[in-house]
């Protein structure tokens, strides 16, 4: 085996002349190959590299010549990409990867050197893979050369082979192969630039066509050279070729403020480059729109500008949130100091980043800043703070609390009512950042209320009354009737008590119903002092028709004095409903004296109680009456205050009725029935388990 890296030509000396025609046989053909490869079309290499191979092959008599390649980007692998054998060469040629058959040769190869085996007993025992795969292509000779170029790394691999009779390399054929492995060498590596050039060329030339960035060249006289698709779209127009041909004056045409360009051109001139400038452009229809631009001077070989290469970014959408921005920042304070309400927002850690003037007020202090910093529960009184306090851990752990009323403790020390409405605030990836309060002095309402709620009793009170009076003359009747009783029973017993002991036998009888009736006395009178008791709500579950049935009881003699006819359709399977018994049951009380106050003329007086399910959550209740019905005019005012069409009324009774019904989250209405008369009904929420 001989290796020889680089070998000089040997001397012409003593050759024959057969010696000296072959030399100049091949002399011609390497210039033949080197003129024909010199200008070749990288597309035809390959095919110029296979009859290369032949030619060389025939003029020195060799047999086998194959090309192996490092693939681009791939430096694992050596395959084999140009072969030529002869007609008579038998062996099926496979595809192979030379590390893997020929290791022992690759690893020479890879070092630089080149590896010449006259005879395959040349190889050492370490290369028993590459004899092994020689033996199988029944090669009894061969070279191969390293094929790289200016000292750069090996891409690949030359080789010539023999297997017709082996053949001594001598140092003259080695320098001939090498020169055509060179040839070969130089033609590859220009395939392979010229191909990473077409590459980074589509490459860039994609970048430049699919970029969603704006990207433009202009002359140093401010002429347009060319721009990409996004640049044309940017400015309004079809293609690049459009703005080529419409844009004739850069400064006038693109740029929306000419000043503006000037300060741009000085800053340029002045720093050499400009980076992220943000500017309006103006578009082919006139409208401006923001950019944000880059641009860069590219320099000729003696230094001077050539051109200016820009890119630019649409960021009309960015400043039109960034003006939107500063717009709502800027509403959002005059909102935070003129609301009506004191406000702060809290941070993680239960302290106050920042609140308004009011708020400042409300706790007795000059100025917001002085309430940075301060915990929370510290503006709560300490009746209320561990309330307060545990408020504030939910809302840190991001649950909505809404409206809050606490006592509140100023500065000063002093107390007063506060209410409080929190709303938690997140970032951008809903991540808790705090919580806004907002903070209102309820001390005032709170009296109103009270008072509010005062005259409510005294309003509800006096309809009592005044319903107790219209129905007094029952009421006296019905009382009337157990004390007569009462009184004829008690007469009877002393008259018998008188006629001796025989007749006070019956006494204990009489004096019975003497008891019985004084108990009905009793309960006329205990009805009638519960309707007129005044008394805060107390809400209950109530079964409604057992509701109209004690209300009935208290005008029944009522009804037989007018000769009023009842008619009671009441719903058996009722739900019941929650509220105060005793406002209800005035509700009722005054919709039925109503009714029998508008059938006084009526030549027939029948009155008719409903009750029924309205929808599966709603108890409907409705009183009718036989009278003439509300007049047209009055069908809006009958429920308003102190609207009346009774002689000597007030006005408050279907007022009164209203609000009741209202404080019992139901609706009251009022409707004409179709075969005479008025129908009132009001209408309240099923009773739920969950309420009790």
């Amino acid at each position: 085996m001989t290796i020889a890296r680089k070998r000089k030509p040997s001397s012409r000396a003593g050759w024959t002349g057969e010696e000296r025609r072959s030399e100049a046989r091949f002399e011609a053909l390497l210039f033949d190959i080197s003129t024909r490869f010199i200008a070749l079309p990288v597309d035809r290499i390959a095919d110029e590299i296979l009859r290369a191979q032949q030619e060389v092959c025939e003029c020195l008599g060799l047999d086998i010549s194959s090309m192996w390649e490092m693939p681009p980007g791939d430096p694992t692998a050596v395959l084999s990409t140009h072969v030529y054998v002869p007609p008579d060469y038998r062996v099926p040629v496979l595809e192979m990867d030379a590390r893997d058959f020929f290791p022992w040769s690759m690893s020479r190869l890879f070092r630089g050197e080149t590896v010449v085996l006259s005879r395959m007993s040349d190889i050492p025992p370490e290369g028993a893979r590459d004899l092994e795969i020689y033996r199988y292509y029944k090669i009894h000779s061969a070279v191969s050369f390293p094929l790289a170029v200016g000292g750069g790394p090996i891409f690949g691999v030359a080789s010539f082979n023999t297997f017709r009779k082996p053949l001594t390399w001598t140092a003259d054929l080695i320098d001939k192969l090498g020169l055509v492995a060179q040839v070969f060498g130089n033609a590859i590596y220009r395939k392979r630039i010229d191909l990473k050039l077409r590459e980074n060329e589509a490459r860039y030339r994609g970048l430049f066509e699919d970029s969603l960035e704006g990207i433009y060249r202009t002359s140093p006289a401010g002429k347009v050279l060319f721009v990409n698709p996004a640049m044309a779209g940017m400015l309004g127009y079809d293609s690049p070729e459009d703005v080529l041909r419409s844009v004739t004056d850069l400064a006038g045409q693109v740029w929306a403020d000419p000043e503006e360009r000037a300060r741009f051109i000085h800053r340029l001139e002045k720093e050499g480059a400009v980076r992220a400038y943000e500017c309006r452009f103006k578009r082919k229809d006139g409208f401006p729109v923001w950019v944000s631009i880059s641009v860069l001077p590219m320099r000729g070989p003696g230094g001077q500008i050539a051109h200016f290469d820009g890119f630019a970014d649409n960021i009309e959408e960015r400043k039109s949130t960034e003006l939107a921005l500063a717009d709502s920042v800027k509403r959002y304070r005059t909102l935070f100091e003129v609301a009506p309400a004191g406000i702060i927002v809290v941070g993680l850690d239960g302290r106050v980043l920042t609140a308004n003037s009011l708020q400042a007020s409300l706790y007795g202090y000059d100025s917001p800043r002085q309430l940075e910093g301060l915990f929370t529960p510290h503006f709560v009184a300490e009746k209320d703070r561990e309330r307060a306090s545990l408020n504030m851990k939910s809302l840190l752990q991001g649950k909505e609390l809404g409206e809050r009323s606490y006592t509140a403790v100023r500065r000063d020390g002093s107390e007063f009512a506060v209410e409080v409405t929190s709303v938690a605030l997140r970032g951008p990836h809903e991540e808790l950042q705090g919580y806004l309060c907002l903070t209102r002095d309820i001390t005032k309402s709170q009296q109103d209320e009270m008072e509010r709620t005062e005259l409510r009793l005294e309003r509800t009170h006096l309809a009592r009354v005044l319903t107790v009076d219209e129905i007094s003359t029952s009421l006296a009747h019905e009382i009337n009737q157990p004390l007569g009783a009462i009184l004829n029973n008690a007469e009877a017993a002393r008259i018998l008590l008188a006629q001796g002991p025989d007749k006070a036998l019956e006494v204990p009888e009489i004096v019975e119903d003497i008891i019985q009736d004084a108990r009905r006395a009793g309960d006329i009178i205990r009805k009638v002092r519960r309707v007129l008791k005044k008394s805060d709500a107390l809400f209950e579950r109530l079964p409604v028709n057992g509701l109209i049935g004690e209300t009935l009881e208290i005008v029944q003699n009522n009804l037989i004095l007018n000769n009023v006819t009842l008619r009671t359709e009441l719903a058996p399977d009722l739900a019941d409903v929650g509220g105060d018994r005793v406002r209800l049951q005035q509700v009722v009380l005054n919709l039925v004296t109503n009714a029998l106050d508008a059938m006084k003329e009526a030549p027939s007086k029948v009155l008719t109680l409903r009750s029924a399910m309205d929808g599966p959550d709603t108890v409907r209740v409705s009183v009718g009456d036989s009278g003439p019905g509300v007049a047209e005019a009055h069908q809006g005012s009958v429920f308003q205050p102190f609207f009346t069409t009774k002689r000597g009324g007030l006005g408050l009774g279907l007022s009164i009725c209203r609000s009741i019904i209202e404080e019992h989250e139901g609706r009251i209405w009022q409707v004409q029935d179709p075969g005479g008369g008025a129908i009132f009904s009001f209408s309240l929420k099923a009773w739920r388990d969950q309420r009790a």
